[in-house]
């Protein structure tokens, strides 16, 4: 069974994409710890056959289709802070 990723992991990302969509979008800040809990898991749920896991959107940009009820995108974005560069994480979600 071939089934979509749930999580498209990425750090590379446009807001101009929402920007055209139809529908309601969710930004949430979220922690390093956060995003591997959502990985485990959805490695779980592909195992149970509810979905097809997560996937590197890098790697495989044509699976990132912004459509409600579509892949939540967990986003990686690279600040300065007073302790240097650092990653913040965004989860991205299209709804209805």
């Amino acid at each position: 069974m071939n089934k979509p990723p749930r999580y498209l992991v990425t750090d590379q990302f446009d807001l101009g994409m929402l920007a055209s969509l139809p529908a309601d979008i969710t930004l949430t800040e979220i922690s390093l710890a956060d995003v591997c809990q959502r990985i485990e898991d959805a490695e779980r749920e592909q195992g149970q056959g509810l979905h097809g896991g997560w996937a590197a959107a890098v790697k495989n940009r044509e699976a990132v289709t912004l459509v409600p009820n579509g892949p939540i995108l967990l986003v990686a974005r690279c600040v300065e802070s007073d302790h240097g560069l650092i990653f913040k994480w965004v989860q991205v979600e299209v709804i209805n």
